[in-house]
């Protein structure tokens, strides 16, 4: 849920992980193949997107999402907590150091629960407090998607979005919207395409 982002990590669990990289490495608009192994692939598309791609075995994609997803610093922290506990965590799962015993990885509660705490949800996952509200059961209750109301700030194909007004409009209705507004820019800003006054008369009147 970060506001902006690099590149595209995607995880998969299979128990054929080869053929998952190959169907994913002959995707349509690949533009070039970075890297297709047994478990892993690396593609660039059409639009100059990296993303890539990881295939767990089912029973430790949970762990690897959680390994994945969240800051440096939270997965920093609970790697510290696991060691204190005599515990380790890796992308395949939570395991005992003494006894080689994996404790939990199909899901990522799993693996927060082996550490005593409640399972934390990746828009928190920061280190800002998050793990130590999750050892008090204090972890707050998050916007769900269903209690948005609206979009205050949407650009059009008339500045430096992609999509026409009456795709923005047919999205919002989709997603129960009752409000978007549109923030175009005008021609002062001439790197994000801003509008001249025709442009901005004639997005008024498709508005």
């Amino acid at each position: 849920m970060k506001e902006t982002i690099g590149d595209i990590d995607v995880l998969a669990a299979s128990t054929n992980p080869y053929e998952v990289v190959k169907e994913f490495a002959s995707l349509p608009n690949v533009r070039q193949v970075l890297a297709c192994g047994e478990t892993k692939g690396s593609v660039i598309f059409a639009s100059g997107l990296q993303v890539d791609l990881r295939v767990v075995s089912p029973s430790s994609y949970g762990a690897a999402l959680q390994y994945f997803t969240g800051s440096r610093e939270h997965n920093i922290a609970l790697r510290e907590i696991a060691r204190k506990k005599g515990l380790k965590i890796s992308e395949y799962g939570i395991f005992n150091v003494e006894t080689g015993k994996k404790l939990g990885g199909e899901e990522e509660k799993e693996v927060y629960e082996a550490l005593g705490l409640l399972w934390i949800p990746p828009p928190l996952r920061e280190n800002r407090g998050e793990i130590e509200a999750a050892l008090k059961g204090e972890l707050p209750d998050l916007v769900e998607e269903s209690e948005i109301k609206g979009d205050l700030h949407v650009h059009s194909v008339y500045s430096d979005g992609s999509a026409r007004i009456s795709e923005i409009a047919q999205v919002a209705e989709e997603l129960g919207y009752e409000y978007v507004a549109l923030c175009d820019h005008a021609e002062r800003l001439k790197v994000a395409h801003g509008m001249g006054l025709k442009d901005i008369e004639k997005r008024l009147e498709e508005i």
